[in-house]
């Protein structure tokens, strides 16, 4: 055992999971973090395979909603890393090893002929996403959705750019957020992922394999695609997005998923988007301010150029635009 895990009591147990269920594999080695408290080491074998142990402690990401959604994924036949054991008490499972290769490692050295082809594969996937079983899934209601935009608000606005609002602003602000809920708690509901971006999509065999899908809810129909074609990490380009967008919504028509216009769907997903991006502003500042994680404040630029973007395309918000103003991340500031 390593000194590591001698000071590591979860990589401790993690060892003692691998050893009890894959005992031919060797030491465990860090293979990623995200942005919860989960972490992943990886285990090579006698032959060269490679496995993947999730440490997911049970007092702060319990294992019950990785294991449901990954069933309901998997028996929709989409790609997603199988599990080999499981550990629920300990909180850890024996994964397949998807390796390195996210969407976002990988089109930064792609060809723009490959990327836009990869970009047409994950929203072509989402149809079939939006069609999983969804049954006793909680939903993305005004309260859930009010709770999300409210980080901007806290963490955002007043924690990072320690911003002071008057009762007046205030006032609006909560105006708007609650309207913002209400129009996209009342869009018909499909599986929404909520977290189907550049850095939880994997390349495989199989196709993108999806990861990081315990949150999954019901919700609107755009929302993934505005996760997939807004993403916070990669900026599509504009002409990408748009082409997108239509043959998402083509999709849908054909597969009964929405009976709204293409000017219809376009208005949701800008609603969407808007929303998306007051949340993930919030996120990103609360990961530093929080938790210490500070590299999220470099994305912070591009999601609030894509909230932007979102505004341009929702008229009726034009003074959540007027609100904010102002706000944008000091490391947008030219």
């Amino acid at each position: 055992m390593t000194d590591t895990a001698a000071t590591d009591p979860r990589l401790e147990a993690a060892h003692a999971f691998l050893e009890r269920h894959a005992p031919d594999f060797g030491a465990l080695r860090s293979a990623s973090s995200d942005a919860s408290n989960r972490r992943y080491w990886r285990a090579q074998g006698p032959n060269g395979e490679s496995l993947v142990v999730m440490d997911s402690p049970p007092d702060k990401e319990p294992l019950a909603p990785f294991l449901d959604i990954q069933n309901r994924l998997e028996q929709a036949g989409l790609p997603v890393p199988h599990i080999h054991a499981r550990d629920l008490e300990g909180g850890f499972l024996l994964l397949d090893d998807l390796g390195n290769d996210t969407l976002f490692s990988w089109q930064a050295g792609a060809e723009p002929r490959a990327r836009a082809a990869a970009l047409a594969e994950c929203r072509a996937q989402l149809i079939t996403v939006a069609q999983v079983n969804r049954d006793g899934l909680p939903a993305f209601d005004a309260p859930r959705l009010i709770t999300e935009m409210q980080l901007f608000d806290d963490w955002y606005r007043a924690g990072h750019l320690d911003v002071h609002w008057s009762d007046g602003q205030a006032g609006r602000w909560a105006e708007l957020r609650d309207r913002i809920a209400s129009r996209l708690a009342a869009m018909p509901p499909v599986f929404v992922h909520r977290d189907y971006h550049s850095r939880n999509l994997m390349r495989g065999e199989n196709g993108w394999a999806i990861i990081d899908f315990q949150d999954a809810v019901t919700g609107p129909l755009a929302y993934d695609l505005v996760s997939l074609l807004r993403d916070s990490y990669i900026d599509w380009p504009a002409d990408w997005v748009e082409r997108e967008i239509e043959a998402f919504w083509r999709q849908a028509r054909a597969t009964g998923l929405t009976e709204a216009s293409l000017e219809e769907f376009i208005e949701d997903f800008a609603w969407v988007a808007v929303q998306r991006h007051l949340k993930v502003l919030g996120i990103f500042a609360r990961l530093s301010r929080r938790d210490g994680k500070h590299g999220y404040l470099d994305d912070l630029p591009l999601t609030w150029r894509h909230l932007q973007w979102a505004l341009d395309r929702a008229p009726a918000l034009a003074p959540l635009r007027e609100l904010i103003a102002g706000l944008e991340p000091e490391n947008a500031r030219g």
